[in-house]
């Protein structure tokens, strides 16, 4: 089987193509700077018909789109129209398309929520993700929607950028407050790309929620990674939403309808051998 991976060089995109490669998939991808990967496009999402013709090329069986970009002022070009570009070229190859979503298109206000619960995102990266998913629908209606949340990784692996900044606020090199009443569900990050692998398979269309079984909240998901990698958690810094003046959301708790036993993916706390 032939897959397109865009966002090939990213955390996620990195491990998807090494679990895809590994399981006999013909792997090919796009990057943003050449950076010495081989198998992969050098493609500007910001210009339209550059990822289309990158994909028309190789005519792939199946899309994975995880490129994106979380802030800034290319947060439109990118993250919604890239991904509707990405949607609309695996359609006109008839290749099969999982796109790449976040928990942030809620607003955090439920107790929590399923693949029926309409997005309400009240971040701008969490409206983006929004538009893009209701684009990605539209250019392909078979497409497979993951929303998904936190991504980290083994102890013995390269960290996410979410441990990055937990290792480096324990370690003192950077300032950083993690919150006691925003909950999410962190993944990890090589369950979610064997599940994204096997959903190819799958006859699903629209949205699906692929994150852990564990709610926990940032703080405790920061002092977890920080002791599984053998830090000192005293330095850590907590805090709630109110009193920093950002706009986040509370409780991005997910759960999912779908009742395959491949979509129940191990909680932070089984994975790290850790108390919530």
């Amino acid at each position: 089987m032939r897959l397109y991976i865009t966002g090939i060089s990213g955390y996620l995109g990195g491990h998807l193509a090494r679990f895809a490669a590994d399981n006999g998939f013909d792997v090919r991808g796009s990057v943003h700077q050449a950076r010495g990967y081989r198998d992969a496009d050098v493609i500007d999402l910001r210009k339209r018909g550059e990822l289309s013709a990158a994909i028309e090329a190789f005519k792939p069986d199946a899309v994975i789109h995880t490129a994106y970009v979380q802030s800034g002022p290319e947060l439109h070009n990118i993250t919604v129209l890239g991904a509707i570009e990405a949607a609309a070229a695996a359609a006109n190859v008839n290749a099969r398309h999982i796109h790449i979503s976040s928990d942030m298109v809620f607003a955090g206000t439920a107790t929590e929520y399923d693949e029926i619960d309409m997005p309400d995102p009240i971040t701008a990266y969490g409206a983006a993700k929004a538009v893009a998913e209701a684009g990605v629908a539209q250019s392909h209606p078979e497409a497979s929607i993951v929303r998904t949340s936190l991504l980290y990784s083994s102890p013995l692996q390269p960290p996410s950028a979410h441990e990055i900044s937990a290792l480096d606020a324990a370690s003192g090199t950077r300032e950083a407050t993690f919150f006691r009443d925003e909950w999410r569900c962190p993944v990890l990050v090589d369950e979610l790309a064997q599940a994204l692998l096997v959903l190819i398979d799958q006859n699903h269309r629209g949205p699906l929620h692929l994150v852990g079984a564990t709610a926990i909240s940032r703080y405790a998901f920061a002092c977890a990674v920080v002791q599984a990698r053998g830090g000192d958690v005293s330095r850590l810094k907590s805090g709630i939403i109110a009193d920093s003046n950002l706009i986040r959301p509370a409780r991005l708790i997910l759960r999912s309808s779908y009742s395959n036993p491949v979509w129940h993916l191990r909680g932070v706390d089984e994975v790290l051998s850790i108390s919530k």
